[in-house]
Protein backbone atom coordinates (compact mmCIF):
# COMPACT_ATOMS: atom_id res chain seq x y z
CA UNK A 1 0.00 0.00 0.00
CA UNK A 2 1.48 3.46 -1.04
CA UNK A 3 2.27 6.17 1.25
CA UNK A 4 -0.55 8.55 2.51
CA UNK A 5 -0.48 11.82 0.40
CA UNK A 6 -3.04 14.06 1.11
CA UNK A 7 -4.80 16.29 -1.69
CA UNK A 8 -7.64 18.60 -1.73
CA UNK A 9 -10.98 17.42 -4.08
CA UNK A 10 -10.08 18.40 -7.37
CA UNK A 11 -11.26 22.24 -7.97
CA UNK A 12 -11.82 22.54 -4.33
CA UNK A 13 -9.31 24.85 -1.91
CA UNK A 14 -7.67 23.16 1.15
CA UNK A 15 -9.87 23.89 4.30
CA UNK A 16 -13.01 24.11 2.58
CA UNK A 17 -14.30 20.83 1.31
CA UNK A 18 -13.10 17.08 1.04
CA UNK A 19 -9.73 16.08 1.79
CA UNK A 20 -8.85 12.21 0.72
CA UNK A 21 -5.96 10.33 0.91
CA UNK A 22 -4.56 8.89 -2.40
CA UNK A 23 -5.47 5.44 -2.16
CA UNK A 24 -7.17 3.13 -4.22
CA UNK A 25 -10.18 0.98 -4.49
CA UNK A 26 -12.12 0.42 -1.12
CA UNK A 27 -9.38 2.32 0.90
CA UNK A 28 -10.37 5.49 -0.67
CA UNK A 29 -11.79 7.20 2.46
CA UNK A 30 -14.00 10.74 1.76
CA UNK A 31 -13.97 12.76 4.71
CA UNK A 32 -16.36 16.38 4.20
CA UNK A 33 -14.78 18.75 5.56
CA UNK A 34 -16.61 22.51 6.34
CA UNK A 35 -16.75 25.66 8.33
CA UNK A 36 -19.47 26.56 10.29
CA UNK A 37 -21.53 29.37 8.26
CA UNK A 38 -20.00 28.50 5.16
CA UNK A 39 -22.72 27.01 3.42
CA UNK A 40 -25.13 29.61 3.87
CA UNK A 41 -22.65 31.77 2.09
CA UNK A 42 -22.07 29.69 -0.97
CA UNK A 43 -24.60 31.41 -3.46
CA UNK A 44 -22.65 31.33 -6.48
CA UNK A 45 -18.75 31.54 -7.89
CA UNK A 46 -18.63 35.04 -7.11
CA UNK A 47 -18.73 34.48 -3.35
CA UNK A 48 -15.63 31.90 -3.48
CA UNK A 49 -12.83 34.66 -2.29
CA UNK A 50 -15.51 35.99 0.53
CA UNK A 51 -15.79 32.41 1.36
CA UNK A 52 -11.90 31.55 1.41
CA UNK A 53 -10.97 35.18 3.67
CA UNK A 54 -14.15 33.85 6.16
CA UNK A 55 -12.63 30.76 6.36
CA UNK A 56 -9.25 32.11 7.45
CA UNK A 57 -10.75 34.19 9.98
CA UNK A 58 -12.83 31.58 11.47
CA UNK A 59 -10.35 28.82 11.83
CA UNK A 60 -7.57 31.24 13.06
CA UNK A 61 -8.32 30.22 16.75
CA UNK A 62 -8.56 26.87 18.94
CA UNK A 63 -5.52 24.35 19.31
CA UNK A 64 -5.10 24.00 15.25
CA UNK A 65 -5.37 28.24 15.14
CA UNK A 66 -5.64 28.11 11.39
CA UNK A 67 -3.47 24.93 10.82
CA UNK A 68 -3.76 21.37 9.51
CA UNK A 69 -3.63 17.92 11.92
CA UNK A 70 -3.11 14.59 10.38
CA UNK A 71 -4.51 11.51 12.63
CA UNK A 72 -4.45 7.77 11.71
CA UNK A 73 -6.99 6.43 14.17
CA UNK A 74 -8.64 2.80 14.75
CA UNK A 75 -12.58 2.01 14.05
CA UNK A 76 -13.60 1.89 18.08
CA UNK A 77 -15.44 3.88 19.89
CA UNK A 78 -13.54 6.86 20.15
CA UNK A 79 -12.43 7.49 17.21
CA UNK A 80 -15.61 6.82 15.49
CA UNK A 81 -17.00 9.34 17.90
CA UNK A 82 -14.26 11.92 16.41
CA UNK A 83 -16.47 10.46 13.27
CA UNK A 84 -19.44 11.72 14.05
CA UNK A 85 -18.77 15.20 15.13
CA UNK A 86 -15.50 16.46 13.10
CA UNK A 87 -17.27 19.33 12.23
CA UNK A 88 -17.85 20.31 15.14
CA UNK A 89 -14.24 18.99 16.53
CA UNK A 90 -13.12 21.11 13.29
CA UNK A 91 -14.74 24.16 14.42
CA UNK A 92 -13.23 23.79 17.80
CA UNK A 93 -10.03 23.19 16.87
CA UNK A 94 -9.92 26.48 14.67
CA UNK A 95 -8.44 24.27 11.81
CA UNK A 96 -8.64 20.99 9.88
CA UNK A 97 -8.47 17.36 11.33
CA UNK A 98 -7.57 14.89 8.86
CA UNK A 99 -8.67 11.82 10.12
CA UNK A 100 -8.19 8.64 8.95
CA UNK A 101 -10.16 5.62 10.92
CA UNK A 102 -9.00 2.42 10.07
CA UNK A 103 -9.85 -1.31 11.18
CA UNK A 104 -7.27 -3.22 13.69
CA UNK A 105 -5.25 -4.87 11.06
CA UNK A 106 -5.17 -2.51 8.22
CA UNK A 107 -4.07 0.12 11.28
CA UNK A 108 -1.35 -1.66 12.26
CA UNK A 109 0.04 -1.85 8.69
CA UNK A 110 -0.45 1.34 7.94
CA UNK A 111 1.86 2.19 10.98
CA UNK A 112 4.28 0.01 10.23
CA UNK A 113 4.72 1.09 6.67
CA UNK A 114 4.76 4.87 7.59
CA UNK A 115 7.52 4.09 10.07
CA UNK A 116 10.14 3.49 7.14
CA UNK A 117 9.00 6.71 5.44
CA UNK A 118 11.75 9.40 5.56
CA UNK A 119 8.76 11.97 6.70
CA UNK A 120 5.85 10.91 8.69
CA UNK A 121 2.30 10.82 6.88
CA UNK A 122 0.86 11.16 10.15
CA UNK A 123 0.82 13.99 12.99
CA UNK A 124 -0.67 11.19 15.52
CA UNK A 125 -0.94 7.86 15.80
CA UNK A 126 -3.49 5.21 17.54
CA UNK A 127 -1.70 2.61 19.50
CA UNK A 128 -2.90 -0.49 21.37
CA UNK A 129 -1.79 -1.03 24.54
CA UNK A 130 0.13 -3.97 23.74
CA UNK A 131 1.65 -2.40 20.71
CA UNK A 132 3.71 -0.38 22.31
CA UNK A 133 6.32 -2.90 22.59
CA UNK A 134 6.23 -3.42 18.98
CA UNK A 135 6.31 0.52 18.36
CA UNK A 136 8.67 1.93 20.88
CA UNK A 137 11.38 2.25 18.24
CA UNK A 138 10.05 4.70 16.32
CA UNK A 139 7.71 6.35 19.11
CA UNK A 140 8.88 9.59 20.42
CA UNK A 141 9.44 10.06 23.99
CA UNK A 142 6.93 12.73 25.49
CA UNK A 143 8.01 12.98 28.46
CA UNK A 144 10.06 16.64 28.44
CA UNK A 145 6.30 17.61 26.62
CA UNK A 146 4.36 16.38 29.63
CA UNK A 147 6.73 17.94 31.92
CA UNK A 148 6.60 21.27 30.32
CA UNK A 149 3.10 21.22 29.30
CA UNK A 150 2.50 20.70 33.18
CA UNK A 151 -0.28 17.83 31.97
CA UNK A 152 -1.47 16.21 35.33
CA UNK A 153 -0.70 12.19 35.04
CA UNK A 154 -2.15 11.91 38.39
CA UNK A 155 -5.47 12.41 37.06
CA UNK A 156 -5.18 9.05 34.66
CA UNK A 157 -5.84 5.86 35.94
CA UNK A 158 -1.89 4.61 37.17
CA UNK A 159 -2.54 1.39 35.38
CA UNK A 160 -3.16 3.71 32.02
CA UNK A 161 -0.57 6.05 32.26
CA UNK A 162 2.14 3.11 33.30
CA UNK A 163 1.20 1.14 30.26
CA UNK A 164 2.69 3.97 27.71
CA UNK A 165 5.99 3.90 29.68
CA UNK A 166 8.76 1.46 28.73
CA UNK A 167 12.22 1.73 29.17
CA UNK A 168 11.92 5.16 31.32
CA UNK A 169 9.95 6.96 28.12
CA UNK A 170 6.35 7.75 28.03
CA UNK A 171 5.25 6.76 24.42
CA UNK A 172 1.57 7.71 24.55
CA UNK A 173 -1.45 9.63 26.17
CA UNK A 174 -4.30 7.39 27.04
CA UNK A 175 -7.34 8.18 25.14
CA UNK A 176 -9.68 5.64 25.05
CA UNK A 177 -8.51 2.66 27.84
CA UNK A 178 -11.09 -0.02 28.76
CA UNK A 179 -10.58 -3.05 30.71
CA UNK A 180 -12.15 -6.55 30.01
CA UNK A 181 -15.12 -6.63 33.09
CA UNK A 182 -17.27 -9.01 33.70
CA UNK A 183 -21.44 -7.61 32.90
CA UNK A 184 -24.31 -9.01 34.94
CA UNK A 185 -27.91 -8.92 34.64
CA UNK A 186 -28.98 -7.64 38.66
CA UNK A 187 -32.84 -7.82 37.93
CA UNK A 188 -31.69 -11.86 36.97
CA UNK A 189 -29.68 -12.47 39.98
CA UNK A 190 -31.85 -10.84 42.58
CA UNK A 191 -34.89 -12.74 41.01
CA UNK A 192 -32.92 -16.06 41.61
CA UNK A 193 -31.18 -15.10 44.51
CA UNK A 194 -27.83 -14.89 43.59
CA UNK A 195 -24.57 -12.80 44.97
CA UNK A 196 -22.31 -11.18 42.55
CA UNK A 197 -19.68 -13.79 41.17
CA UNK A 198 -16.63 -12.98 42.52
CA UNK A 199 -14.79 -16.16 41.97
CA UNK A 200 -14.63 -18.48 38.50
CA UNK A 201 -16.39 -20.97 40.56
CA UNK A 202 -19.23 -18.44 41.62
CA UNK A 203 -19.27 -17.55 38.19
CA UNK A 204 -20.08 -21.14 36.74
CA UNK A 205 -22.47 -21.75 39.63
CA UNK A 206 -24.59 -18.85 38.38
CA UNK A 207 -24.50 -19.60 34.86
CA UNK A 208 -25.80 -23.26 35.59
CA UNK A 209 -28.62 -21.46 37.83
CA UNK A 210 -29.93 -19.38 35.06
CA UNK A 211 -28.51 -20.95 31.72
CA UNK A 212 -32.74 -21.91 30.64
CA UNK A 213 -34.19 -20.39 33.51
CA UNK A 214 -36.35 -18.54 30.16
CA UNK A 215 -36.39 -19.37 27.17
CA UNK A 216 -33.50 -18.12 25.39
CA UNK A 217 -31.70 -17.33 28.25
CA UNK A 218 -28.16 -18.61 28.29
CA UNK A 219 -25.88 -18.23 31.74
CA UNK A 220 -22.68 -16.50 30.20
CA UNK A 221 -21.49 -14.57 26.67
CA UNK A 222 -17.67 -14.44 26.21
CA UNK A 223 -15.33 -14.58 23.09
CA UNK A 224 -14.90 -18.17 22.21
CA UNK A 225 -14.25 -17.73 18.45
CA UNK A 226 -11.09 -19.47 17.19
CA UNK A 227 -7.99 -16.75 16.53
CA UNK A 228 -7.63 -13.80 18.67
CA UNK A 229 -10.79 -13.47 20.53
CA UNK A 230 -10.00 -17.05 22.06
CA UNK A 231 -6.84 -16.22 22.27
CA UNK A 232 -6.88 -13.36 24.25
CA UNK A 233 -9.89 -14.82 26.55
CA UNK A 234 -7.29 -17.20 27.77
CA UNK A 235 -5.08 -15.03 28.55
CA UNK A 236 -7.05 -12.28 30.86
CA UNK A 237 -8.62 -15.10 32.52
CA UNK A 238 -4.97 -16.86 33.21
CA UNK A 239 -4.26 -13.32 35.01
CA UNK A 240 -7.37 -13.51 37.09
CA UNK A 241 -5.50 -17.07 37.92
CA UNK A 242 -2.23 -14.94 38.95
CA UNK A 243 -0.01 -14.58 36.32
CA UNK A 244 0.82 -13.65 32.27
CA UNK A 245 1.37 -15.63 29.94
CA UNK A 246 5.50 -15.21 29.62
CA UNK A 247 7.19 -15.33 33.21
CA UNK A 248 7.72 -11.31 33.45
CA UNK A 249 9.64 -10.07 36.34
CA UNK A 250 7.20 -10.17 39.59
CA UNK A 251 7.50 -6.63 41.50
CA UNK A 252 5.07 -7.21 43.81
CA UNK A 253 2.44 -10.47 44.24
CA UNK A 254 0.61 -11.12 41.06
CA UNK A 255 2.30 -7.70 39.92
CA UNK A 256 4.44 -7.85 37.15
CA UNK A 257 6.80 -5.49 35.22
CA UNK A 258 6.02 -4.25 31.69
CA UNK A 259 8.45 -1.44 31.32
CA UNK A 260 11.84 -3.10 31.40
CA UNK A 261 11.37 -6.22 29.51
CA UNK A 262 14.47 -8.30 29.29
CA UNK A 263 14.96 -11.74 27.13
CA UNK A 264 15.08 -13.60 29.94
CA UNK A 265 11.42 -12.74 30.26
CA UNK A 266 10.39 -14.57 27.35
CA UNK A 267 10.03 -18.06 28.11
CA UNK A 268 6.26 -19.10 28.05
CA UNK A 269 4.37 -19.64 31.27
CA UNK A 270 1.33 -21.72 30.17
CA UNK A 271 2.29 -24.99 31.54
CA UNK A 272 1.30 -24.72 35.55
CA UNK A 273 -1.52 -25.38 37.84
CA UNK A 274 -2.97 -21.51 36.83
CA UNK A 275 -2.98 -22.19 33.06
CA UNK A 276 -4.54 -25.80 33.68
CA UNK A 277 -7.38 -24.11 35.53
CA UNK A 278 -7.88 -21.81 33.27
CA UNK A 279 -8.02 -24.27 30.30
CA UNK A 280 -10.80 -25.91 32.50
CA UNK A 281 -12.66 -23.29 33.13
CA UNK A 282 -13.21 -22.29 29.86
CA UNK A 283 -14.53 -25.78 29.11
CA UNK A 284 -16.35 -26.28 32.09
CA UNK A 285 -18.41 -22.66 30.55
CA UNK A 286 -19.32 -24.19 27.14
CA UNK A 287 -22.67 -26.13 28.96
CA UNK A 288 -23.39 -22.54 29.86
CA UNK A 289 -22.74 -20.96 26.98
CA UNK A 290 -25.42 -20.04 24.23
CA UNK A 291 -25.74 -21.67 20.83
CA UNK A 292 -22.97 -20.61 18.46
CA UNK A 293 -20.53 -19.98 21.25
CA UNK A 294 -17.77 -21.90 19.15
CA UNK A 295 -17.70 -18.43 16.32
CA UNK A 296 -19.05 -15.91 19.02
CA UNK A 297 -16.42 -12.76 19.12
CA UNK A 298 -16.60 -9.38 20.41
CA UNK A 299 -19.16 -7.04 20.11
CA UNK A 300 -21.78 -10.32 18.92
CA UNK A 301 -21.30 -11.98 23.06
CA UNK A 302 -22.54 -7.85 23.70
CA UNK A 303 -25.68 -7.58 21.41
CA UNK A 304 -26.71 -11.09 22.68
CA UNK A 305 -26.20 -9.74 26.51
CA UNK A 306 -27.92 -6.48 25.41
CA UNK A 307 -31.26 -8.32 24.22
CA UNK A 308 -31.24 -10.38 26.98
CA UNK A 309 -29.89 -13.23 25.43
CA UNK A 310 -27.77 -13.79 28.22
CA UNK A 311 -27.30 -13.23 32.17
CA UNK A 312 -23.48 -12.83 32.13
CA UNK A 313 -20.73 -11.32 29.65
CA UNK A 314 -17.40 -10.51 29.62
CA UNK A 315 -16.92 -7.10 28.12
CA UNK A 316 -14.66 -4.29 27.22
CA UNK A 317 -16.04 -1.76 29.22
CA UNK A 318 -16.33 0.72 26.22
CA UNK A 319 -18.99 -1.44 24.91
CA UNK A 320 -21.33 -1.12 27.25
CA UNK A 321 -22.78 1.63 25.14
CA UNK A 322 -24.25 -0.87 23.08
CA UNK A 323 -27.26 -0.94 25.89
CA UNK A 324 -26.13 1.49 28.12
CA UNK A 325 -27.28 4.05 25.25
CA UNK A 326 -29.87 2.11 23.39
CA UNK A 327 -33.40 2.98 25.22
CA UNK A 328 -34.70 -0.05 24.09
CA UNK A 329 -31.86 -2.46 25.19
CA UNK A 330 -33.73 -4.90 27.75
CA UNK A 331 -30.19 -5.15 29.62
CA UNK A 332 -29.84 -1.17 29.77
CA UNK A 333 -30.32 0.42 33.58
CA UNK A 334 -30.02 -3.44 34.75
CA UNK A 335 -26.63 -4.23 34.53
CA UNK A 336 -23.70 -4.40 37.38
CA UNK A 337 -19.83 -5.04 36.68
CA UNK A 338 -17.12 -6.46 38.41
CA UNK A 339 -13.42 -7.13 37.48
CA UNK A 340 -12.41 -10.59 36.30
CA UNK A 341 -13.72 -13.12 38.91
CA UNK A 342 -10.56 -15.16 40.53
CA UNK A 343 -9.19 -18.12 40.15
CA UNK A 344 -8.20 -20.26 42.75
CA UNK A 345 -4.87 -18.59 43.29
CA UNK A 346 -5.50 -15.03 41.40
CA UNK A 347 -7.29 -12.36 42.44
CA UNK A 348 -9.74 -9.91 40.95
CA UNK A 349 -7.81 -7.90 38.52
CA UNK A 350 -8.97 -7.19 34.98
CA UNK A 351 -7.19 -6.67 31.98
CA UNK A 352 -6.71 -3.16 30.58
CA UNK A 353 -7.11 -2.49 26.83
CA UNK A 354 -7.36 0.05 24.57
CA UNK A 355 -5.89 3.11 22.95
CA UNK A 356 -3.22 6.00 22.97
CA UNK A 357 -2.53 8.85 21.09
CA UNK A 358 1.58 9.16 20.14
CA UNK A 359 3.86 11.03 17.92
CA UNK A 360 5.99 9.21 15.35
CA UNK A 361 9.67 9.68 15.70
CA UNK A 362 9.46 10.94 11.78
CA UNK A 363 7.15 13.50 12.38
CA UNK A 364 9.28 16.72 11.19
CA UNK A 365 10.45 19.00 14.61
CA UNK A 366 8.52 21.53 12.95
CA UNK A 367 5.45 20.01 13.45
CA UNK A 368 6.38 18.56 16.63
CA UNK A 369 4.66 21.28 19.44
CA UNK A 370 1.04 21.14 17.39
CA UNK A 371 0.83 17.29 17.62
CA UNK A 372 1.27 17.76 21.17
CA UNK A 373 -0.91 20.72 21.40
CA UNK A 374 -3.69 18.77 19.76
CA UNK A 375 -3.23 15.36 22.08
CA UNK A 376 -3.22 17.73 25.01
CA UNK A 377 -7.07 18.80 23.38
CA UNK A 378 -7.85 15.12 22.75
CA UNK A 379 -7.23 13.56 25.59
CA UNK A 380 -8.44 16.72 28.04
CA UNK A 381 -11.05 16.09 30.75
CA UNK A 382 -13.83 18.54 28.35
CA UNK A 383 -12.77 16.31 25.37
CA UNK A 384 -13.36 12.98 27.16
CA UNK A 385 -16.44 14.20 28.54
CA UNK A 386 -17.79 15.42 25.03
CA UNK A 387 -16.87 11.84 23.69
CA UNK A 388 -19.06 10.51 26.07
CA UNK A 389 -22.07 12.69 25.29
CA UNK A 390 -21.79 10.83 21.69
CA UNK A 391 -21.58 7.45 22.11
CA UNK A 392 -18.42 6.45 23.70
CA UNK A 393 -18.76 5.31 27.27
CA UNK A 394 -14.92 5.27 28.18
CA UNK A 395 -12.76 7.47 29.68
CA UNK A 396 -9.09 7.37 31.36
CA UNK A 397 -9.58 10.22 34.22
CA UNK A 398 -10.68 10.23 37.79
CA UNK A 399 -12.07 14.01 37.15
CA UNK A 400 -14.33 12.59 34.68
CA UNK A 401 -15.70 9.57 36.11
CA UNK A 402 -16.18 12.21 38.76
CA UNK A 403 -18.81 13.87 36.91
CA UNK A 404 -22.65 13.10 37.93
CA UNK A 405 -24.22 13.19 34.02
CA UNK A 406 -21.18 11.44 32.74
CA UNK A 407 -21.68 8.40 35.42
CA UNK A 408 -25.70 8.76 34.50
CA UNK A 409 -25.09 8.16 30.94
CA UNK A 410 -22.51 5.31 31.08
CA UNK A 411 -22.51 3.95 34.25
CA UNK A 412 -19.43 1.48 33.61
CA UNK A 413 -17.64 4.30 33.84
CA UNK A 414 -18.08 4.56 37.24
CA UNK A 415 -17.76 1.15 37.66
CA UNK A 416 -14.53 1.06 36.11
CA UNK A 417 -13.05 4.13 38.30
CA UNK A 418 -13.59 2.36 41.24
CA UNK A 419 -11.87 -0.60 40.01
CA UNK A 420 -8.66 1.30 39.34
CA UNK A 421 -9.04 2.62 42.43
CA UNK A 422 -8.85 -0.48 43.72
CA UNK A 423 -6.02 -1.61 42.00
CA UNK A 424 -8.35 -4.35 40.02
CA UNK A 425 -6.89 -3.21 36.52
CA UNK A 426 -3.42 -4.03 35.03
CA UNK A 427 -1.71 -3.90 31.37
CA UNK A 428 0.71 -6.65 32.59
CA UNK A 429 -1.74 -10.01 31.53
CA UNK A 430 -1.40 -8.97 27.70
CA UNK A 431 2.90 -8.01 27.99
CA UNK A 432 3.98 -5.25 25.29
CA UNK A 433 6.23 -8.11 23.32
CA UNK A 434 6.48 -8.20 19.52
CA UNK A 435 5.64 -11.63 19.95
CA UNK A 436 2.30 -11.33 21.69
CA UNK A 437 0.29 -11.52 18.86
CA UNK A 438 1.81 -15.00 17.85
CA UNK A 439 1.10 -16.19 21.44
CA UNK A 440 -2.60 -15.18 21.12
CA UNK A 441 -2.49 -16.87 17.79
CA UNK A 442 -1.72 -20.46 19.43
CA UNK A 443 -3.78 -20.26 22.07
CA UNK A 444 -6.78 -18.80 20.18
CA UNK A 445 -5.94 -22.27 18.31
CA UNK A 446 -5.12 -24.69 20.96
CA UNK A 447 -8.01 -23.84 23.17
CA UNK A 448 -10.73 -23.93 20.37
CA UNK A 449 -9.77 -27.66 19.68
CA UNK A 450 -10.22 -27.96 23.29
CA UNK A 451 -13.11 -26.55 24.01
CA UNK A 452 -14.50 -28.19 20.87
CA UNK A 453 -13.60 -31.42 22.25
CA UNK A 454 -10.87 -32.70 20.16
CA UNK A 455 -8.35 -31.89 23.10
CA UNK A 456 -8.12 -32.28 26.91
CA UNK A 457 -6.84 -29.36 28.43
CA UNK A 458 -3.54 -30.97 29.57
CA UNK A 459 -2.92 -32.00 25.63
CA UNK A 460 -4.00 -27.80 24.86
CA UNK A 461 -1.73 -26.36 27.43
CA UNK A 462 1.51 -28.92 26.44
CA UNK A 463 1.27 -27.92 23.00
CA UNK A 464 0.68 -24.03 23.53
CA UNK A 465 3.81 -24.05 25.62
CA UNK A 466 5.85 -26.21 23.08
CA UNK A 467 4.86 -23.95 20.44
CA UNK A 468 5.14 -20.53 22.23
CA UNK A 469 8.82 -22.15 23.16
CA UNK A 470 9.69 -22.76 19.78
CA UNK A 471 8.73 -19.28 18.64
CA UNK A 472 10.41 -17.58 21.19
CA UNK A 473 13.54 -19.57 20.34
CA UNK A 474 13.73 -18.42 16.46
CA UNK A 475 13.45 -15.15 17.77
CA UNK A 476 16.46 -15.44 19.48
CA UNK A 477 15.81 -14.71 23.01
CA UNK A 478 17.41 -17.85 24.30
Amino acid sequence: MPRAEWRPAPGVPWGIAAVVPNWGGDDIMTANKTVTGLRALMVGAASAAVLCAFGATAQAEGVLNGQTIRIIGISDPVFQVMQKIHGQLEEMAGGTIELDVRPFDVLRQQILLNADNSESAYDIVAIDLPQFGEYKGFLRDLSPMIEASGMDMSDFYPAAAEGAVHDGRTLGISIQPHPEILAYRTDLFEAAGLAPPETTADVLAAAKALHGSRDGLAGICWNAARGTALGQTFIQVLGAHGHPPIHLTETSPQHFDIGAITAENMHPWLDDAAAQETAQYLVDLMPYSPPGILNMAWDERVRVFAQGGCAMTYIWSGRSAIYELDPEAEARGNVAYLPHPRGASGRNVSTLGGWYVGIPTNVPEDRVELAWKVIEWLTSPEMMTLYTENGDCVSPRFSVAADPEVVARCPSIAAVDQMARNDQIAAWQRPPVPELQAIVDVLGSEMHEMISGDKTPAEAIEESQSQVDRIMMRAGYY
